[in-house]
């Protein structure tokens, strides 16, 4: 996942949490009954939990671009050093 991923993810996570939660708090206070709002959000992580948790593609857009390896100072890279400290 990359960081614009991060952001994503975590913007759809709050959205979906505020929205169950309000969406079943007015249910609740309609009904009377405290227990839908729980319900509602429950509902709302485990919804969130299963769109913002796994890597999915859409996270992926935006991949972190790595620097090349910086040689050692004395020239040899790490896999030639190993090759000559075997022979």
């Amino acid at each position: 996942m990359d960081y614009q991923g991060q952001k994503l993810s975590e913007t759809l996570f709050y959205i979906i949490i505020v929205l169950f939660g309000a969406v079943g708090w007015v249910y609740g206070y309609v009904l009377q009954d405290f227990a839908y709002v729980f319900y509602s959000w429950g509902a709302g992580v485990a919804i969130s939990v299963a769109l913002c948790v796994p890597d999915w593609p859409i996270f992926n857009r935006h991949p972190v671009k790595w620097l090349e390896c910086v040689p050692d100072r004395d020239g040899v890279s790490e896999a030639e050093g190993e090759a000559k400290k075997t022979k």
